[in-house]
C-alpha cells in the first residue's frame, strides 16, 4: 500500500540513474527515443507513456532492449544494457 512518503519518493530520478542526455553524451548507442506523451496517475494501472509512437506501461519492453521500469511524475525510468536511464518528461 502506498503511503504519503512513498508517493513523494515517486518523482525525479532514483539515485544511480543515468540521465538520458549523459548517456548520449557518453557515446551510448541507444535505440530511437522520442517521448511524445507521458501520463502519470497515483494508480499505477492508469500510467502510460508513448515512446516512438508506441504506448507503453510500467514493466513493458520496447525494441532495442529497453524496458519501462517506472513512470514517475516527471519522467521515466528505463532499463537498458544493465543500466537505468532517466528520461525527463
Amino acid at each position: 500500500m502506498a503511503t504519503e512518503g512513498s508517493a513523494a519518493m515517486a518523482s525525479g530520478p532514483a539515485e544511480g540513474d543515468l540521465p538520458l542526455a549523459a548517456a548520449l553524451a557518453g557515446g551510448a548507442v541507444l535505440p530511437p527515443l522520442r517521448l511524445s506523451m507521458h501520463v502519470y496517475a497515483e494508480d499505477p494501472a492508469r500510467r502510460f507513456a508513448i515512446l516512438d509512437g508506441v504506448r507503453v506501461r510500467e514493466g513493458e519492453s520496447l525494441e532495442g532492449g529497453l524496458q519501462v521500469l517506472e513512470i514517475r511524475r516527471d519522467g521515466l525510468r528505463l532499463a537498458w544494457n544493465g543500466r537505468v536511464l532517466w528520461v525527463p518528461r
